[in-house]
C-alpha cells in the first residue's frame, strides 16, 4: 500500500468517525439535557431535580421539557416544592453555539406548587436562599472561563410566561395564582447566567404564592365558619 493510500484510508477512517459521534451527540442531545438538567439542577436549587422528558429541535430552535420536579429542602414533609407539566422553549438557533443564547420565550405550563412552614421558615423561601447563595459562585465560575479562554455561556430570555399555577398551602387550601409574565431577563446586563435567570423566575413565583397565603388561610377559615353555622342549622 502506498503512502498516500494509506493517509486517504486515515482520513477517511477518522471522517468516518467524526462523522458517527456527531450523530450520537445529535441523536442523542435530548439525553444528555436531560441529564445536565438532573445533574446541574441540583447544585443551583439544592434540592433534587427530575425530568421525565426532553425534546428538543435544534433547527427549529424549539422545545419541551415534561415532567419536571423540584423537590422540597430537608425538614419539609411534601415529596416535591414544585411539579410542572411542561416547559417550552424557543430559542433562536443562531444563538445556540454563541456566548449569548437568546432565548425567545420559557413557558411554564400550570405548575403544581406546595407551600410548607417549618421552624426555620417556609420551604420557596429555603430554595430562594439557596439559589442565591449560588449566585457568586456562578459568576466567578463564568469569570473563571473566560480567564482560562473557554466562552461565557449567559442567556437573555426574553419573555417568560407562567400559565395556570396552583398552590398547595401545606396540603390543606388549594389557591390559583394569576399568570405571572416576565420580561427581559439578562438584557441590561447583556446576559445572565443560568443562575441568575432561576433566581429571577423563582424569586417572581415564590413571591406570589407566598403572597396568597393569608388569603387562602382566610378562605379556609371562612369555609370552616360556613360549614360550622351550618352544621348548627342542622342540629337546632
Amino acid at each position: 500500500m502506498s503512502l498516500r493510500a494509506a493517509i486517504l484510508g486515515f482520513l477517511a477512517i477518522v471522517i468516518a468517525a467524526a462523522a458517527a459521534g456527531a450523530w450520537w451527540l445529535y441523536a442523542s442531545r435530548d439525553a444528555l439535557v436531560k441529564r445536565a438538567i438532573e445533574r446541574y439542577g441540583p447544585q443551583v436549587t439544592g434540592v433534587s431535580v427530575k425530568v421525565k422528558a426532553v425534546k428538543l429541535e435544534p433547527m427549529d430552535g424549539r422545545g419541551a421539557i415534561t415532567g419536571l420536579e423540584i423537590g422540597n429542602p430537608t425538614g419539609f414533609s411534601a415529596p416535591h416544592a414544585l411539579t410542572i407539566g411542561e416547559v417550552r422553549l424557543a430559542v433562536d438557533p443562531k444563538t445556540l453555539t454563541s456566548d449569548v443564547v437568546h432565548v425567545k420565550e420559557m413557558s411554564f405550563e400550570a405548575p403544581s406548587i406546595t407551600y410548607e412552614r417549618g421552624a426555620q421558615g417556609d420551604n420557596l423561601s429555603a430554595i430562594q436562599k439557596h439559589i442565591q447563595s449560588q449566585l457568586p459562585k456562578s459568576r466567578g465560575s463564568a469569570e473563571a472561563k473566560k480567564d482560562e479562554g473557554a466562552p461565557q455561556r449567559k442567556f437573555i430570555v426574553d419573555h417568560v410566561q407562567v400559565r395556570k399555577a396552583r398552590v398547595s398551602y401545606g396540603g390543606v387550601v388549594n389557591a390559583d395564582l394569576p399568570d405571572l409574565h416576565l420580561r427581559d431577563l439578562g438584557k441590561k446586563r447583556g446576559g445572565a447566567t443560568a443562575a441568575e435567570i432561576a433566581d429571577e423566575i423563582w424569586s417572581e413565583v415564590s413571591r406570589t404564592a407566598i403572597a396568597r397565603a393569608p388569603a387562602a388561610i382566610e378562605g379556609l377559615r371562612d369555609k370552616a365558619k360556613d360549614a360550622v353555622e351550618r352544621l348548627r342549622g342542622l342540629v337546632k
